[in-house]
């Protein structure tokens, strides 16, 4: 994601983490669905990055790349704080865990109600 974009997306929030929503890739013809997703947000230090990056996750299997793309995302909660991790496969672990608190997050009905919101009219 863009700095400028990864700038606009920290200021709104309260903390660095790992937050959970909705998002729609914009110009996938019939793919272009609202799809649950999860959003680290901050230093990500397991790749001891530089600079802040926030990194969406759509929880969706899509048949093609989308690199490119514009991308509308709607965050609605947060699930954790960053943290580093001793090795790749608990940093895979915390993530499949991420995703099922997400899902299950977004399934309740005002979260979905986010998801028919005109912001995802295109």
């Amino acid at each position: 994601m863009e700095e400028s974009c990864v700038h606009i997306i920290v200021s709104g929030l309260q903390n660095l983490g790992v937050y959970y929503g909705w998002a729609m890739v914009i110009g996938l013809n019939d793919e272009s669905k609202v799809y649950p997703m999860v959003m680290s947000v901050g230093w990500n230090p397991f790749y001891k990055n530089e600079k802040k990056s926030a990194e969406v996750h759509i929880i969706h299997k899509f048949d093609r790349d989308f690199y490119g793309h514009e991308i509308r995302i709607a965050v609605c909660g947060y699930i954790r704080e960053e943290k580093n991790y001793p090795n790749l496969k608990d940093l895979i672990d915390d993530i499949n865990v991420d995703i099922e608190v997400a899902k299950k997050s977004l399934a309740r009905q005002n979260y979905g109600n986010v998801k028919m919101d005109t912001f995802f009219n295109i």
